[in-house]
């Protein structure tokens, strides 16, 4: 096993919104229903590595002073991302809480690693991206929402390390914060970018809780909200361990889909479906995650290792649907919207059907099912939305995170755009992480993290099946 290299910390800083901005004096910002579900969870981690072909001082001369300002230009239209967690004790509910002069933390670093073998699509030790995420304190009584890392590989390239809260917000909104940022680097102009996507919609009251689902939330999270250990009149909150599989060292790796070979698996699902069934058109996000489920079920069945080995037959694949796109919320939720929204859906199969030689095609339909399934309430099951995420988290689940359609390759700071992006936290949640190509349009790229007997099944199975369908 070869050691990480280790990441020397040259500069950390403190960024808030400008002085004189237009953000509140000071703001409390409650938690909805959407966003109080994932009160004990740990922070989400992502990376951004960028091409930069200069040394550290170039870096710290040139271009730090200017993200440091476009950072803080963008806080003031997020600047609930500058605030903290706290769930007074007087309060019935946690809140988001901003005061002026609140801010995040910046740190900036430098690394002599291999910036092509971080960045690359093979397999390598999952924990070799973390040196390059910054900590983000997530127990106390006052808990902040985001930190960020800007790593220099001298003479190589930059990753920008970024971790949040997932209460904050969900992966749409994060793929808004970040565009931002990129763009009012890129551009110099806040409201020049801003004008053409319109201002971010922070108004969380906007989710009306007509079923009740926060005082069933709220009772089932006390445990992680201790008012036993008061500081300043605030509970004391904490989040869930999350180990995977402690035992075995995780290797985290990159698949391609390109569109050719989606549109042939789009083909393949569609000569296998009855003149009967809906002639509907299968998504790319759905192909695509039945593809990766069925594939992953293969594997660990190929792996068979001793921590996999069960007499259950069913495999569970949850994957998450946006609720600002759906007409039957009420009131309508704005695209802008800023935090969460999305609801999870919990998707049960057959293991002796997926492993089928029709396995991809019986995944899709039950995928599809499931979702054709909120046409009898949006919000229908969202009562049990804590106790879900808690056994999804203590037991065996396929998960699906991203989305094809954020587009966080178009991230362009200035100095042109990502030449890899990874979801860090893969290897403790054991999310799939879908994301479009950096390639070719229409492509997806497929992120996960395994064991090294599960990943080499795998890259075996991925390519198998693929080959099998065209």
């Amino acid at each position: 096993m070869t050691p990480c290299k280790p990441v020397n910390v040259l500069h950390q800083c403190k960024i808030g919104p400008s002085s004189g901005s237009a953000a509140p004096v000071a703001a409390d910002i409650p938690l909805s229903f959407f966003d109080q579900p994932w009160l004990p969870f740990p922070g989400i981690e992502l990376l951004f590595f960028y091409h930069y072909p200069y040394p550290t001082t170039h870096f710290t001369q040139f271009l730090l002073p200017h993200l440091k300002l476009s950072l803080s230009c963008t806080l003031i239209h997020f600047y609930p991302v500058a605030g903290n967690l706290l769930w007074p004790h007087d309060s019935y509910r946690p809140i988001i809480r901003y005061v002026n002069g609140d801010f995040i933390w910046l740190t900036v670093a430098e690394c002599d690693a291999d910036f092509s073998s971080l960045s690359g699509d093979h397999a390598r030790d999952a924990d070799e991206a973390h040196a390059f995420v910054p900590q983000l304190p997530s127990s106390g009584s006052v808990v902040p929402l985001m930190a960020i890392q800007v790593t220099v590989f001298p003479n190589s390239g930059i990753s920008i390390g970024v971790i949040h809260s997932h209460s904050l917000m969900d992966g749409r909104s994060m793929d808004y914060f970040m565009r931002t940022w990129a763009m009012i680097s890129k551009l110099g102009e806040a409201n020049q970018y801003l004008s053409t996507l319109s201002i971010p919609f922070l108004d969380r009251t906007l989710i009306k809780d007509s079923n009740g689902f926060e005082k069933i939330y709220l009772k089932e999270l006390e445990g992680f909200a201790r008012s036993d250990k008061l500081v300043s009149g605030n509970r004391s909150l904490r989040i869930m361990e999350i180990k995977m599989q402690p035992e075995h060292r995780m290797f985290r790796a990159t698949f391609d889909l390109n569109p050719t070979d989606i549109r042939r698996l789009k083909d393949w699902i569609l000569v296998r479906r009855n003149k009967d069934q809906p002639s509907c058109l299968t998504s790319t996000f759905v192909v695509t995650c039945a593809f990766s489920w069925v594939c992953l079920v293969k594997a660990e069945a190929l792996a068979a290792t001793e921590f996999e080995e069960s007499n259950n037959n069913v495999s569970n694949f949850v994957t998450s649907i946006d609720c600002r796109a759906r007409k039957d919320m009420d009131p309508l939720i704005p695209p802008t919207y800023f935090g969460n929204c999305i609801k999870r859906i919990l998707v049960p199969g057959e293991k002796s059907k997926l492993l089928g030689e029709d396995g991809v095609f019986v995944a899709t339909e039950l995928i599809e099912e499931a979702i054709r399934g909120l046409e009898k309430g949006l919000l229908r099951g969202l009562e049990n939305g804590v106790s879900d995420l808690m056994r999804m988290q203590s037991g065996k689940y396929i998960s699906a995170a991203g989305s094809p359609q954020f587009g966080l390759y178009g991230m362009d700071f200035g100095w042109g755009r990502p030449k890899k992006i990874e979801y860090v936290s893969s290897d403790t949640t054991g999310a799939i992480f879908f994301r479009e190509s950096r390639k070719l349009d229409g492509g997806v790229e497929i992120d996960l993290a395994l064991n090294k007997k599960e990943m080499d099944a795998f890259a075996l199975v991925f390519a198998s099946k693929l080959k099998a369908a065209l």
